[in-house]
């Protein structure tokens, strides 16, 4: 279920960014499963669903994923296997990022995890970010953007510890976003992902802090 890494982490951000908008639309459910999936795999993920709304966890994302596997004609075992995967990755995002998270924080973690990242570097920034007195309450922000690098093939480390420092110097959106569009430019231009992270790094500390 690989997909180009623009448009998975453009997806990350709609489903993030959707999430809090439940007022406007009706959440996905167990029902809204695709027809092509056979009753015993609807089953089995409306299952999984019943288990993370038991432990407070967001379960529209389990449904998304069976329906985005169906819709590029994934077999039913990597379907349920990506479900799966996405369940514990959301428990393990939870975890780390503690009971106050939100849906966006949890299924941006959860892909940050999916993607590389450790519970340990969830759990540095989410203390990076409580350190800083970030301008925003959510890490949906610097979540998407960890994401980003990793899909790059940022090892995992200098992406955690670029996301880290962009927190802890209060940085606004706009900086999360130029990081991600020069890391992008700059390896289409030739050069590894981890020098481009740290040549865009070094660029936005030079800047005066917000």
């Amino acid at each position: 279920m690989n997909v180009p890494v623009t448009l998975r982490v453009v997806a990350l951000a709609l489903m993030c960014a959707a999430l809090p908008a439940h007022a406007q639309r009706a959440p996905l459910t167990a029902a809204d499963l695709p027809a092509k999936l056979s009753p015993n795999v609807r089953q089995v993920i409306a299952r999984l669903g019943d288990s993370l709304r038991a432990e407070r966890l967001p379960d529209e994302p389990l449904y998304a994923k069976a329906a985005e596997g169906v819709l590029k004609g994934a077999a039913e075992t990597r379907i349920l296997g990506a479900v799966r995967a996405l369940a514990r990755n959301l428990g393990e995002a939870r975890d780390a990022l503690g009971s106050g998270a939100d849906a966006a924080d949890l299924v941006a973690g959860a892909s940050a995890l999916h993607e590389g990242a450790t519970p340990a570097m969830l759990i540095q920034l989410r203390d990076a970010h409580r350190g800083a007195g970030a301008r925003e309450p959510s890490l949906a922000t610097p979540l998407v953007a960890l994401v980003d690098l990793l899909a790059r093939h940022v090892p995992a480390a200098t992406a955690a510890s670029a996301i880290d420092a962009l927190v802890a110097r209060r940085a606004p959106s706009e900086d999360f976003a130029a990081l991600r569009a020069g890391v992008a430019q700059d390896i289409f231009a030739g050069q590894t992902p981890e020098a481009a992270v740290t040549q865009r790094m070094r660029n936005i500390e030079a800047r005066p802090r917000p």
